[in-house]
């Protein structure tokens, strides 16, 4: 007999699409979890007026296409209405699944990525695994390359506009090395150019 609850998770999705938008709140709509927990799609305007908190984010593939400075606005816009135990989830192709996890250190949430390159019954269930078992955001795909502490530390510095010369005296490295975390880092998040990247600076 399947145990109901009154308990309802809270679910904002992060998109620019609203064909994506539409696409996952349909998924989600109705969805109830093995505990007997129902999903509600929360909307902006209804978390403003109601000062709900958010146990979920979902980011969808269109804001890892387009890191732009609307797109991370749009992330920390959906960070106000997060608690401590608010989890973040990315819906992204495999070349991008770094940046999401990337993404979840800067905000300081737990992260998740799944493909979305899938079917939408196969992006349904993988949801439905996630929403289920919050254990999976303590594994990483194998194939996932995290940058190293120092790797990281230097590219979010990067990010905040400090000058090479300024990180060589600060981690006592000379400016080589710096460039060298650097070009790894990018390489690993899958970017060329670190301009690519600088509107993350509105989330650190």
């Amino acid at each position: 007999m399947k145990t109901t609850s009154n308990r309802v998770v809270n679910v904002l999705i992060v998109t620019q699409c609203s064909f994506t938008h539409l696409a996952l709140n349909t998924v989600l709509t109705g969805m109830q979890l093995t505990s007997g927990e129902k999903i509600n799609v929360a909307s902006s305007g209804f978390l403003k007026s109601d000062f709900m908190s958010i146990d979920f984010i979902i980011c969808a593939d269109d804001i890892f296409n387009e890191i732009s400075l609307k797109s991370i606005l749009k992330i920390k816009e959906a960070l106000q209405y997060a608690s401590l135990s608010s989890k973040m989830v990315f819906l992204t192709s495999r070349h991008h699944f770094s940046l999401g996890y990337f993404i979840s250190d800067l905000c300081e949430k737990n992260g998740y990525c799944t493909t979305i390159d899938k079917t939408m019954s196969d992006i349904a269930s993988d949801l439905r695994r996630i929403l289920n078992f919050t254990f999976v955001f303590n594994e990483l795909p194998p194939y996932t390359l995290i940058l190293t502490a120092r790797e990281r530390d230097i590219i979010i510095d990067l990010i905040k506009q400090k000058k090479p010369a300024y990180l060589s005296k600060k981690y006592s490295i000379n400016q080589k090395t710096i460039s060298a975390h650097k070009v790894s880092a990018l390489r690993k998040l899958n970017f060329a150019h670190l301009n690519n990247i600088f509107s993350l600076n509105a989330l650190t």
